[in-house]
């Protein structure tokens, strides 16, 4: 009994020191990466080289983004870019992307490619 009076402090102390600390949870909620640091980082690899037949970004491609997003709309792009289409992986494998994020992302692509 006495081992545990002694071992309370510590205990205590140990709980409570880390209390003031910001958490990593809280870290990556403070405000969201945006839509060209995600493409850098994860998209370009197949979007800018056409690799597994993902569609490529760029001005050229204007009329193939503009037509997706008049056919499929908007919400169905992001949707496709959260749960995978095809050879995409979700979150075209940023495994801790919000949807805030891949929805930034999907508009820097369709900016990149002046889609309409």
């Amino acid at each position: 009994m006495k081992r545990l009076f002694a071992l309370l402090p510590v205990l205590l102390l140990a709980a409570c020191s880390d209390s003031d600390a910001p958490t990593a949870a809280a870290a990556t909620q403070a405000e969201p990466r945006s839509g060209a640091l995600l493409y850098r980082q994860f998209c370009v690899t197949c979007h800018g080289s056409g690799i597994a037949g993902a569609p490529m970004v760029g001005k050229e491609n204007r009329l193939y983004w503009s037509h997706e997003v008049e056919e499929e709309g908007f919400e169905t792009l992001v949707q496709e870019a959260i749960n995978g289409v095809n050879a995409m992986p979700p979150r075209g494998n940023c495994f801790d992307c919000s949807d805030e994020e891949v929805r930034n992302a999907v508009i820097h692509m369709l900016q990149l490619s002046g889609a309409k």
